[in-house]
């Protein structure tokens, strides 16, 4: 049996078979070594920017000039390691924790027994600007979830901190600590915490300090009330971007004194009217599972007091909004000149009286760019859909709707369709991607007009008027996820 490490008999015949040719594979190695190395640094730098992160770290052991580049933050501050459960600590991941001086971005996995991985996240000396941190709800991952926020937040390059907790149980003391040490980090520019139930803090806790304000874009799923009141409250003068799910109890009015909030996404609330007295709000994404006549009450009332408000979703997820709120009769009769978007994602889609209602409010949104329909759009709300009720309307979203054809090549060449591109000079529309079969095509798919065939691997198509879409247009008009590929109407 050969010994470990030692060539196998192939190598050795291949070497002996030629010794020329080693030689000169040699010499040539030895030539790139002494080019390289007699670069200057900067110029030595930017060739190692190049290599994977192994190869980065294998330089270490060519020589102590290449050793000493080699660790230089400018290699480094552009990468990201992802450390999964279970990871050794022999892993290349743990190699550059023991090394590195620093890294865009450091993910982590705890779970189960997480010593070995939780002692040298705790110590390590590399700095991560971004911290995300995956842990189950038990003792041990999350106390070396929270030494390693600790380790991270000591360290001075923290930016971002992004917490996910498994939570097995619903009223948790060593989650609640996690929770408490992600608080108290100071210097975040942004705060994501999300953990499967609402985890509470200990019975008698003391009430979290305030903290520097630094925060500017907050993401806080499931979590403790007090917790969110004093996110909001020592970050107001910071924040400008706010996602909230869960309980909200008594947030409205934290979030209208926050003085330079631009974007929130967040449940329906009975107080949501404090929150269109924040003058700097102008994106906005309201949901809710479950609504009830108040919350409905509650929305009207800020639609026909947030005149300021420029993109606007409406996201409801299991009942149709009931026929006496009127939420579109009150967007568009709160003279609401600001709004440039409007999504209306309705889980059952629009009904009859919500499709009249729609096409009635479009001409009371004069400053309307982009429209994002539910699943399907009737020959009513696209008959409302021209210059004279919507001048300056520039895109139309319907991420579920093709004709009664079922191709969507069809679609194109509906009147409708036909006559709200040809309305416009500068138009895009964003459909489903749904074909003919190949054995029976439509008229339209067997001329073979619009570049088909078309791909079968995406889920919605657009298309445009005049010039292919820029990044405004495609962000404006992305469902799940923005739409990639975009042919000549």
């Amino acid at each position: 049996m050969e010994s470990e490490g030692k060539p196998s008999d192939a190598t050795q015949v291949a070497a002996v078979d030629s010794p020329a040719m080693a030689m000169e594979d040699e010499m040539q190695g030895l030539n790139v070594e002494t080019s390289l190395l007699s670069l200057p640094d900067d110029d030595l730098l930017s060739v190692l920017e190049y290599l994977s992160t192994r190869d980065l770290l294998s330089c270490r052991a060519v020589c102590h000039r290449l050793r000493d580049v080699a660790l230089r933050p400018e290699l480094w501050r552009r990468r990201s390691i992802d450390i999964e459960y279970p990871a050794s600590t022999r892993s290349l991941e743990a190699a550059v924790l023991r090394v590195a001086p620093c890294l865009s971005s450091l993910s982590i996995g705890f779970a189960g027994d997480s010593d070995a991985l939780g002692t040298l996240a705790a110590t390590t000396r590399c700095a991560a600007v971004e911290l995300i941190i995956y842990v189950d709800n038990e003792p041990t991952p999350l106390e070396a979830a929270k030494l390693a926020i600790r380790n991270q937040a000591a360290l001075g390059m923290l930016r971002t901190l992004d917490v996910r907790v498994v939570a097995h149980k619903s009223n948790d003391g060593h989650a609640a600590d996690l929770l408490a040490e992600a608080f108290s980090t100071q210097g975040l520019a942004r705060l994501v915490v999300e953990v499967d139930w609402e985890v509470k803090w200990r019975k008698g806790a003391k009430p979290a300090p305030l903290i520097p304000a630094s925060i500017k874009d907050v993401i806080l799923v499931n979590v403790d009330p007090r917790f969110v009141h004093c996110v909001l409250r020592s970050h107001a003068a910071t924040l400008q971007a706010v996602k909230l799910r869960g309980n909200r109890q008594g947030v409205a009015p934290l979030l209208a004194a926050i003085p330079g909030l631009q974007r929130l996404e967040c449940p329906v609330m009975e107080d949501l009217p404090l929150v269109a007295k924040c003058a700097s709000l102008r994106s906005l994404k309201l949901t809710a599972e479950y609504p009830d006549e108040a919350a409905f009450q509650a929305t009207a009332a800020f639609l026909r007091a947030a005149t300021h408000v420029e993109e606007l979703e409406l996201l409801w997820h299991y009942y149709s909004v009931p026929v006496e709120q009127g939420l579109l009769t009150a967007l568009a009769s709160s003279g609401c000149a600001a709004l440039r978007k409007l999504g209306l994602a309705y889980f059952t889609g629009l009904d009859d009286r919500q499709e009249m209602e729609l096409a009635s409010a479009l001409p009371g949104l004069p400053a309307l760019e982009w429209l994002v329909l539910p699943r399907t759009a009737s020959r009513r709300v696209l008959a409302a859909i021209k210059p004279g009720s919507s001048p300056r309307l520039r895109g139309l979203c319907i991420p579920d709707w093709t004709s009664e054809a079922g191709c969507v090549h069809a679609a194109m060449h509906e009147p409708d369709v036909s006559r709200v591109l040809a309305s416009y000079s500068r138009f895009f529309l964003v459909v489903r991607n749904c074909l003919c079969g190949q054995l029976q095509r439509c008229e339209y798919c067997a001329k073979g007009c619009h570049g088909v065939p078309w791909p079968t691997g995406e889920l919605e198509v657009g298309f445009y008027t005049h010039e292919a879409p820029g990044k405004e247009a495609v962000a404006a008009l992305s469902w799940k996820f923005p739409c990639e590929r975009w042919f000549k109407a």
